[in-house]
C-alpha cells in the first residue's frame, strides 16, 4: 500500500486491493470481460487511511462508467492514462 489511501475492488466473490484507482478499475473492465458478473454485488471502495478512524467511501458509477466510456482512467492526482 503506497500512502493513506487504497482501493477494494468488490466484484461478488472476486475482491482485490489495489494502490491506484486506475488499477481498480482496469482490473474491474478485465473481470467484467472474462465472466458474468450481477452489476448490483459490483463496487469500488476508496478507503482511506490516514486518520484513526478510517473513511470508506464508493468511487461513483458515473466516474467509473465516464472512464470506461472513454477508453481511460484517470488517477486520483488528476492525470489521465490510457486503458
Amino acid at each position: 500500500m503506497k500512502g493513506d489511501m487504497f482501493y477494494l475492488l468488490d466484484a461478488g466473490s472476486e475482491k482485490r486491493i489495489y494502490d491506484d484507482e486506475s488499477d481498480s478499475v482496469e482490473a474491474l473492465r478485465t473481470i467484467v470481460s472474462q465472466e458474468e458478473i450481477e452489476a448490483e454485488s459490483v463496487k469500488i471502495l476508496e478507503i482511506n487511511t490516514s486518520a484513526e478512524k478510517w473513511e470508506v467511501k464508493a468511487v461513483p458509477w458515473s466516474r467509473i462508467a465516464k472512464w470506461l466510456l472513454k477508453g481511460k482512467v484517470q488517477t486520483r492526482e488528476n492525470e489521465s492514462v490510457e486503458a
